[in-house]
């Protein structure tokens, strides 16, 4: 019997022992199931998310990696603000291509060497053209010229000679289109643009943002007898700058801004050709271009134009005296603008996006992010429009992207910026990176200082004026203070080193006085006002007057 019993118990823990193996095998195999397919763990591999070979080659199909969007991916250069020595290109546009991206917008403005007195000192010589559009031919690169037409026109409206050509004297923004000697200026830009870029099928003339309009008493006459308002007057502008290249060059085609359309009808559109003879470039730089740009908006251009492009932002879009690259902010931009795409691309061919990249908010405007600094945000974005699914980008630098930027290591993307992660990237332009992180973190710090109680108790201008302060705190409030003036010195000559080879002397200066000058100057009058305050031995009695200075 204790035989018979040990076998039963025996044959009961075997059967136990079997069920628990079966079950944990079905709850095992359901986790992995889950997993396969994607119901657990949120995170995306980064070499899932963008293949190492996709920036490449666009060719594969959709369940295996073909970009949601298969257009022209146009960088756009602004070169009205620190211009790269023609050098630089040699290594630009082979990593654009490397990238991903098919072509460059060149906003020349004042670096275009017209004949005319209207280009800046230091312009480009036709022969650096040449050059570079050698190096993007030889990337395969196509070449867009841009040249204002209309509004943006400050470069050549702030010169004494064209003052005269203004639509408001006092502001050096906008042509008047009325003026008998407007059009003889444009058309005269137009051909000595085109004859530098006989390979060119494209040129952008801009005429945007034409916030003067009908207001000199030319315009008026004209619009009075032609009962013309500001719409017809516009158009009517455009219109004959477009037949002119069309007539002069009908192999071009015709690209413009498209937001001094939004409020014209698209019958008027119609009327005057201008549904065929251009294609217009539908911008917004906000992390919502689709509140702006509204359902109504594109059944009405989808009315006009069978094809369209848009334009977000890479860099230059968030402070016009922003000098790092809010990533997070030009990702978000590049993703929603993906999402209008697919919501309207049944009903309007998207032909290509241009990513921008302002260098100025306009010709009088200091300078923002340089290109080294935004190069990240770039090769970032152009990942963003080749991706194959909206919300599939990770939150590691994908390898391809590494790869091209020489970088070593995990770089995480979640890290505000800028981050000292791009550091460790050898990209031409990366000490210009770096040198702007430290003066980033050297920013934080003198705005510590200033936020400390310390400071503000006894270094305020009251203080400073009648030289009343306790001397341990005001010691005490500018400890570091040394340190912050080695360290200004220290980032001035790290970042005039970092820009020589890639910029002029002229942007080098311009970006030193712009954001290491006032800073430098800052740090040197608190070191002055500390040490007119130590020199105090004995103070007078409250009241404080005027006699006590």
């Amino acid at each position: 019997m204790t035989r018979l019993r040990g076998r039963a118990s025996l044959m009961a823990v075997v059967s136990v022992s079997f069920i628990l193996l079966v079950v944990i095998y079905h709850i095992l195999s359901n986790e992995i199931d889950e997993m396969s397919s994607g119901k657990i763990g949120a995170r995306v591999r980064t070499d899932d998310a963008y293949p190492p070979d996709e920036l490449a080659d666009g060719s594969q199909g959709a369940a295996d990696g073909t970009p949601l969007f298969k257009g022209h991916k146009i960088v756009h250069l602004d070169l009205k603000g620190a211009p790269p020595k023609v050098s630089y290109y040699s290594y630009l546009f082979p990593l654009l291509r490397k990238l991903g991206a098919t072509g460059v917008l060149m906003e020349y403005e004042d670096m275009f060497p017209f004949t005319e007195d209207i280009h800046a000192g230091n312009a480009y010589s036709k022969k650096d053209i040449a050059q570079i559009q050698n190096i993007a031919k030889n990337n395969q690169l196509t070449v867009i010229p841009l040249v204002q037409t209309f509004g943006h026109m400050e470069f050549v409206l702030k010169l004494d000679k064209y003052k005269d050509f203004r639509e408001v004297p006092r502001y050096p923004q906008v042509l008047c289109p009325t003026y008998n000697k407007t059009l003889p200026l444009i058309y005269e830009m137009i051909n000595q643009i085109v004859s530098v870029h006989p390979a060119s099928k494209y040129l952008h003339i801009g005429a945007d943002e034409v916030y003067q309009i009908g207001e000199c008493s030319r315009c008026l006459d004209v619009m009075t007898k032609k009962q013309w308002g500001k719409r017809q007057l516009f158009l009517d502008h455009v219109s004959s700058v477009v037949k002119y290249i069309k007539d002069k060059y009908p192999e071009l085609t015709v690209l413009m801004w498209d937001d001094e359309f939004r409020d014209i009808s698209s019958q008027e559109i119609i009327d005057r050709g201008l549904h065929l003879t251009i294609e217009p470039v539908v911008w917004k730089y906000t992390t919502d271009p689709g509140t702006t740009l509204t359902d109504q908006l594109w059944e009405s251009y989808a009315a006009v134009w069978k094809q369209i492009w848009v334009a977000t932002a890479f860099k230059g879009a968030t402070s016009p005296d922003r000098y790092y690259t809010d990533i997070s902010y030009h990702v978000e931009n590049h993703q929603r603008w993906l999402e209008i795409i697919q919501r309207y691309s049944s009903q309007i061919t998207f032909k290509g996006v241009m990513l921008t990249g302002w260098q100025r908010y306009d010709h009088f405007s200091v300078l923002c992010e340089l290109l080294p600094v935004g190069l990240p945000s770039l090769a970032i974005n152009l990942a963003v429009l080749q991706a194959s699914d909206l919300n599939s980008f990770p939150m590691e630098l994908p390898a391809h992207i590494s790869e091209a930027l020489q970088c070593d290591g995990i770089i995480s993307l979640s890290i505000p910026e800028p981050q000292y992660g791009w550091t460790k990237c050898s990209f031409h332009g990366v000490s210009v990176y770096a040198a702007i992180l430290r003066l980033y973190s050297l920013t934080q710090e003198v705005m510590k200082m200033e936020q400390d109680n310390t400071y503000k108790g006894w270094l305020k201008p009251y203080n400073i004026k009648y030289s009343f302060a306790s001397p341990s705190y005001v010691e005490r409030a500018v400890t570091d203070l040394d340190r912050h003036k080695m360290e200004i010195m220290y980032i001035e000559k790290e970042m005039r080193t970092a820009m020589e080879d890639i910029y002029d002397n002229y942007t080098i200066e311009e970006w030193l006085e712009t954001y290491i000058a006032p800073l430098n100057d800052k740090l040197n009058q608190l070191w002055e006002t500390k040490e007119k305050l130590l020199e105090k031995n004995t103070w007078s009695r409250r009241p404080l007057i005027k006699i006590d200075l």
